[in-house]
């Protein structure tokens, strides 16, 4: 079976526990060159290579999350936050889910913490037994413009028609209401709607899930109105993986064999 044919299949099954809408875009490997962050609490950057992977079109939704929390093995369950004693402790200070800030199935989730959306992911991974996980700093980057060197999605000219920030709506959008701000691999939103958590710890380069560390916070939100912070290649930001942020969200991944 191609990949193209195997993505399409674990889609309908992604699909089919969560909802719609839901997709793995294709990502081929290659490098990527991450900026210099120092002056912000950040690394100094470099080149990485980066394997193929998927990644999901849109962020999650607020239906999506919505069936983690209701799953009678989703949210209810502790043993999602146990990958850190950290994990552990959040969970426990945190029995309950935070409200989204904006209602509506098809919003992008707000208010899900980075201990939050990691459980997420370990548990849509143990219900279709596969190896979905928040992409790394430099998947995302991959995702979002590829080996274009593009300052953008779509290209280097800022276009406001192609997402959604500068404070222009007002709040989130449903996924996907912007098609031609699509990154060259088809995924949306990756400029506007919500900023994204990544699996990478800010400031170290590395993806180790212990501690209270703050995490890689790419992409820019609905609230974002400074020119500079929407490029693709803006490392401007880390936050507390105990932050429920409503300008913020994630999307999951998925490691191919």
């Amino acid at each position: 079976m191609s990949i193209s044919n195997e993505l399409i299949t674990l889609s309908r099954q992604v699909e089919t526990l969560l909802c719609p809408p839901f997709e793995w875009r294709h990502v081929t490997g290659g490098a990527v060159t991450l900026l210099d962050a120092s002056d912000y609490g950040g690394t100094t950057g470099g080149t990485w290579q980066v394997a193929d992977f998927a990644i999901a079109k849109y962020l999650v939704t607020n239906g999506q999350y919505k069936r983690f929390i209701r799953h009678p093995n989703g949210f209810c369950d502790p043993q999602w936050w146990d990958f850190s004693l950290q994990g552990i402790q959040w969970r426990k200070d945190h029995v309950n889910p935070k409200p989204t800030a904006f209602e509506g199935t098809d919003l992008p989730r707000t208010r899900a913490s980075w201990f939050d959306s990691m459980a997420f992911c370990r548990w849509l991974s143990a219900e279709l037994n596969l190896h979905i996980h928040l992409p790394t700093e430099q998947e995302w980057q991959r995702a979002a413009v590829g080996d274009t060197g593009w300052s953008y999605p779509w290209g280097n000219e800022l276009d406001e028609t192609r997402g959604n920030f500068m404070k222009r709506i007002g709040q989130v959008s449903p996924v996907g209401s912007f098609p031609a701000g699509q990154s060259p691999f088809g995924v949306m939103d990756m400029i506007g709607n919500l900023s994204e958590w990544c699996l990478t710890a800010w400031g170290m380069d590395n993806t180790d899930l212990n501690g209270y560390t703050y995490r890689v916070i790419r992409g820019c939100a609905w609230n974002a109105g400074t020119p500079e912070y929407l490029r693709a290649t803006d490392r401007g930001v880390g936050w507390s993986p105990r932050g429920r942020l409503n300008d913020c969200g994630f999307r999951i991944a998925l490691q191919l064999p």
